[in-house]
């Protein structure tokens, strides 16, 4: 299957249907028993941060006994343990993604693509999780047609939520519409913190991401680590990355387990994000609880939960040097380093999907209080 051809041709059938689309009307009715059934309906499910995060929710929300339903055009995905409780629907790719949303208390829209089409279905009202992307954070660079196609997708929906107060600011600035915040978490079975790291001459940095993703600032670290190595600093790199890289550096791990992944982190010293922008920075809330010294940009992710000085170092966007100066700072300071790393220990206590979940099953138990009205029939 050529997918690229099959988004383009999905995007001109949807583009068409969205000429007439209306927004969905709701009726207020009465409220839903304790177990829903949600349904989330996903674009994709390859490996990246966005999947991993409604994969999260389908198991914690199996976990705190509700129903929930995962519909795709791919097949189930095996780089990440799904509960086996979990129903999921693969549609054929000769089929609309939406055809396959079962009966339902609320359906979950995880992109912009699959909005209005899960609307028309009207079998539950309709709730669209952003979890930021190029539309959030690079508006500018989007050209016109997919900038007005993207906006009608925003109008058509009543509830909108996301993963920190940055990307609320941005639906909000460019798309007018408000949306409730409900931050991400993370698995404290597999990221955790205990080992007692020696007090040592070598240090072991980690990176997360791929190459290829420009935002991520990977060519930043490299640079970064380059500038260190002519100073005369040696440092082991541990770099996770969903693709084989091009131009591999240190040790590679490509697609590893997650639970592989809280055991590099507990054995490195320092994580550094270079990203340019973030919705949630999950990885840096990962190293945090795993022990780790962070270093990060001051991205609008992160800064929903890190502060400089105290549960991380920052430092300037798009600047090798800099990120150079601030590893230094961090390797040579013990006390500061200890520092971060118990405040950065803190910080991520906070966030475990125990807390999350229960706010994210009051939101849609409030959504579920509603029914779609059915459109006359033309």
């Amino acid at each position: 299957m050529d997918l690229k051809n099959f988004r383009e041709t999905e995007f001109m059938r949807r583009e068409i249907h969205l000429k007439h689309a209306q927004k969905q009307k709701l009726i207020k009715t009465s409220t839903k028993s304790n177990q829903l059934h949600i349904v989330y309906v996903m674009t994709h499910v390859g490996i990246c941060g966005g999947t991993k995060i409604i994969l999260e929710h389908v198991n914690n929300l199996i976990r705190f006994n509700q129903r929930a339903t995962i519909v795709s055009h791919f097949e189930k995905p095996t780089w990440f343990p799904i509960s086996n409780d979990v129903n999921y629907i693969q549609v054929p790719f000769t089929e609309e993604l939406a055809l396959g949303i079962p009966s339902c208390d609320v359906i979950v829209a995880t992109y912009w693509r699959e909005i209005y089409e899960c609307i028309a279905r009207e079998i539950a009202p309709v709730v669209y999780f952003e979890q930021g992307d190029y539309h959030l954070f690079a508006w500018g660079d989007v050209c016109q047609r997919e900038k007005d196609y993207i906006h009608k997708q925003y109008q058509l929906v009543s509830f909108i939520y996301t993963v920190s107060q940055g990307a609320s600011e941005q639906i909000k600035k460019i798309f007018g519409r408000d949306s409730t915040i409900i931050n991400n978490a993370i698995d404290n079975t597999i990221f955790y913190h205990d080992i007692v790291k020696e007090e040592k001459q070598d240090f072991t940095l980690m990176m997360i991401g791929s190459e290829n993703n420009e935002f991520k600032g990977i060519s930043d670290i490299m640079q970064a680590l380059s500038i260190l190595e002519e100073l005369g600093y040696r440092m082991k790199l541990v770099w996770v990355t969903p693709d084989k890289p091009i131009h591999p550096m240190g040790s590679v791990f490509v697609n590893p387990k997650q639970r592989q992944i809280g055991d590099l982190l507990r054995k490195s010293d320092v994580f550094i994000c270079a990203s340019h922008y973030e919705s949630f920075s999950l990885p840096v809330l990962e190293a945090m609880a795993s022990g780790c010294a962070v270093l990060t940009t001051k991205n609008k992710g992160v800064v929903e939960y890190a502060e400089d000085g105290k549960n991380c170092i920052m430092f300037h966007m798009n600047n090798p040097e800099n990120m150079a100066e601030k590893i230094i700072s961090v390797i040579e300071n013990d006390i500061l380093r200890k520092k971060i790393i118990s405040q950065g220990l803190k910080t991520a206590s906070k966030y475990t999907w125990d807390k999350i979940t229960p706010q994210i099953i009051e939101y849609y138990r409030q959504i579920a209080g509603y029914t779609p009205m059915k459109r006359k029939s033309s």
